[in-house]
């Protein structure tokens, strides 16, 4: 397989991190559908060429996760040592490499604790809680390894109710973040498909202005009561059929259940069967479901938080937020799901009905919860271009769908001379690549 010029430069850095003594836990942050996962596979093949007794345990929170990166192993490396620790999968082998279920290993690793390396797929899942699965089983490994090497790998390097998950501060999981590329840079290279979001209708977004909210999310209970209507998804079902004819290969978020089977109901009356998953489906019923979205034998699925991590269909071409959420992280993993390239389609539509753009902004400028904001910054952070309804960020001086121009000059911006983006002019930071900006140079 021929890697990418990123993901030979993430291998380097994985190199760099293996040679350090003083730095045992690293983390990898590269955008859903960039490649991380072939990004530690190859890393893995080259480590136990050169290191031929080194053991490598990689974790995940789901069978779907665990067989992937098995499978990414054995196509790199059809020799590789590698074998399952899954209950879901029926596959109980321990080997050199092993790709295990983080719920069932946690039951194993007393009788098994000695790996050099534990990579851990979707790293911002480890919760911060000592007694938490993921925590019993690195605490296991530490008191009978010692000294071993701990590499996480996610597209969202922080959690909604306490931060960035690398570094020094109260979150960290990590102590450096190791290599990061960003959205933006791999959609410009060719790399990663083009994201376009388009104004939907008022009538069409759910209010949560009356919805409380703890540290992680909008709750659940009072959520429902907004979104579990009629109405409101007659009137979205009526949006995405006018934005789309219904041709586009869609996957719709739904908040819940409730709201998931109203979905389905009006998706029926309007001429579409498109199956309902969630986390009660049949494996079976799943696994068919999502092969026939892929091979194009489905034109739709409906979904409630399952098909947020660890599932790719690159001939997705439209999604469907009908899921408010106050989580940066979870929204970034929805709508990363639209990022794989595929000869069928030039960009993937995004029609919001959550109202998460105009509490986020656009995918490359989504920033943690809780991060610090200067008050004198402008609050709006998107804006609608007036030709085409594409919806950009309120600093894009040009329409990059149909070229309209929306502000006559950036004298009003601060512009980052690391990445070229635009900023308020009082910002501290870049809010795409996070370079500090000099305290003097918009004075």
């Amino acid at each position: 397989m021929q890697l990418r010029p990123y993901q030979h430069e993430a291998i380097a850095a994985l190199w760099q991190f293996i040679a350090q003594t003083n730095v045992v836990s690293g983390l990898v942050v590269l955008p859903t559908a960039s490649g991380k996962t072939i990004v530690f596979a190859e890393f893995i093949r080259q480590l136990l060429e050169a290191k031929p007794t080194f053991r490598v345990l990689v974790l995940a929170h789901t069978q779907e996760i665990v067989a992937q990166n098995a499978l990414k192993l054995r196509g790199l490396w059809p020799q590789a040592p590698v074998g399952i620790y899954c209950a879901g999968l029926k596959q109980y082998d321990i080997c050199q490499i092993t790709s295990a279920s983080r719920d069932s290993i946690i039951s194993e690793i007393g009788d098994c604790p000695e790996w050099d390396l534990v990579i851990v797929d979707e790293a911002h899942l480890i919760p911060p809680q000592e007694a938490a699965r993921y925590q019993q089983i690195l605490d296991t490994i530490k008191l009978h390894t010692g000294q071993y090497k701990l590499l996480g790998f996610t597209a969202t390097p922080f959690r909604t109710s306490t931060g960035v998950i690398y570094g020094t501060g109260p979150a960290a999981l990590f102590q450096q973040r190791l290599f990061h590329k960003r959205i933006d840079e791999l959609v410009n290279s060719g790399y990663l498909c083009q994201l376009r979001a388009v104004t939907t209708p008022a009538n069409a977004i759910a209010d949560t202005s009356a919805v409380r909210y703890n540290k992680d999310d909008f709750i659940q209970k009072e959520l429902e009561q907004v979104t579990v209507q009629e109405q409101l998804v007659e009137n979205i079902v009526t949006d995405w059929l006018a934005k789309t004819n219904g041709r586009l290969a869609t996957v719709f978020f739904a908040s819940s259940v409730a709201q998931a089977n109203l979905f389905e109901q009006q998706l029926r009356q309007s001429g579409f069967s498109f199956p309902l998953i969630t986390a009660q489906t049949a494996k079976a019923d799943r696994a068919l479901w999502l092969k026939q979205f892929d091979n194009g034998d489905l034109n739709g699925l409906i979904n409630v938080a399952t098909l947020t991590t660890g599932w790719d269909s690159p001939r997705m071409a439209c999604i469907v937020l009908a899921r408010p959420t106050r989580s940066p992280g979870l929204f970034l993993q929805i709508v990363g799901r639209g990022l794989r390239l595929h000869p069928t389609k030039t960009e993937t539509l995004l029609l919001d009905y959550g109202g998460n753009l105009e509490r986020f902004g656009t995918i490359d400028r989504v920033r943690p919860a809780g991060e610090p904001v200067d008050p004198r910054q402008q609050l709006q952070k998107t804006s609608a271009c007036p030709c085409c309804d594409t919806i950009v960020s309120v600093y894009q001086l040009q329409c990059p769908h149909c070229t309209e121009q929306l502000h006559e000059d950036d004298s009003d911006f601060a512009y980052c001379l690391q990445c070229g983006a635009n900023n308020d002019f009082n910002a501290l930071y870049c809010q795409v690549c996070g370079e500090q900006f000099d305290a003097y140079a918009n004075e």
